[in-house]
């Protein structure tokens, strides 16, 4: 990520916490990160762009330190502890993003975040299976969902009633409570005395969104990365912000579905034949969308 990039996620985020997602505007984010609306624009097609990879950058930077944290030397339950800290100990540091999601909740008005909400779901859900089989072996399979429903259940609600003063919380405390009561659940499901209420079935049509978004969430984000190789191009300003209209336009022809213009995607999608760096992009949009631009 380069630094201007990076500079305007912060300036949002501290806006963000102090005037709520509505509340602040696209002139006042740039203004906070010292560059012009236009610079903006390079780097996102919107407000809403600006929030989902608000949350691709702190889940990147939480996965990052908790793979970090695995030492293979150590036990499975050693890692998951291990793992379960710096998970904690990541969102302490970052509670400024917490309160942003808290205050305003805005995700539920984007429906490209909401995807990616799902999308991490998924991906905890995989997390979690390998931590407690590699801890329980294969018999804990059928009550994963329910124990990890548990698990997290116990971590949000710790995290939220530290929001406030978050210095007070105590990440290596926390996670050692969290893997005890993720034991004893184990233990009790193993044992019979619980019956699970999630079943791979159950969770697969909780997610079912997701999965109806998966192929508009392709190519929303063959998008993204053009838009990502605009921004390190050096074009002449028109010409940059006219490919950033016309990746705009393709954006919208996403969402359409169906009813996509294909003779309007054709062209707009030629625009960009003389910049090499876009060709395997064009590529796979030209499969997403059915046309031939190419030839």
């Amino acid at each position: 990520m380069n630094e201007t990039k990076k500079r305007i996620i912060e300036a949002a985020i501290a806006l963000f916490t102090e005037k709520g997602f509505h509340g602040t505007s696209i002139q006042e984010i740039a203004a906070h990160a010292g560059i012009s609306k236009g610079a903006f624009y390079l780097h996102f097609k919107s407000k809403d762009a600006l929030q989902v990879e608000i949350f691709r950058y702190y889940t990147s930077l939480i996965q990052e330190e908790m793979e970090n944290a695995v030492e293979p030397a150590l036990s499975a339950k050693d890692n998951f502890l291990r793992q379960t800290e710096v998970q904690i100990s990541q969102i302490q540091r970052h509670t400024d993003f917490i309160a942003m999601v808290v205050r305003d909740q805005a995700y539920s008005l984007n429906p490209e975040l909401i995807r990616f909400i799902e999308e991490l779901r998924v991906s905890q859900a995989e997390w979690y299976r390998e931590q407690l089989t590699s801890m329980y072996g294969q018999a804990i399979r059928p009550f994963i969902h329910d124990i990890s429903v548990i698990t997290e259940g116990i971590k949000n609600n710790y995290m939220q009633q530290f929001i406030s003063n978050p210095q007070a919380l105590y990440p290596k405390a926390l996670a050692e409570l969290i893997v005890r009561m993720t034991g004893q659940a184990a233990e009790e499901f193993l044992a019979g005395t619980y019956r699970p209420l999630l079943d791979d079935e159950t969770v697969r049509t909780l997610f079912s969104f997701f999965a109806e978004g998966e192929e508009e969430t392709d190519a929303a984000g063959v998008i993204d990365g053009m838009r990502t190789i605009l921004s390190g191009l050096a074009l002449p300003r028109a010409t940059a912000q006219y490919l950033s209209s016309s990746l705009d336009f393709l954006g919208t022809q996403a969402d359409a579905g169906p009813s996509a213009d294909v003779t309007a995607i054709r062209g707009v999608l030629a625009i960009f034949r003389p910049y090499p760096e876009f060709g395997d992009c064009l590529r796979r949009l030209e499969e997403k969308f059915g046309t031939d631009t190419l030839n």
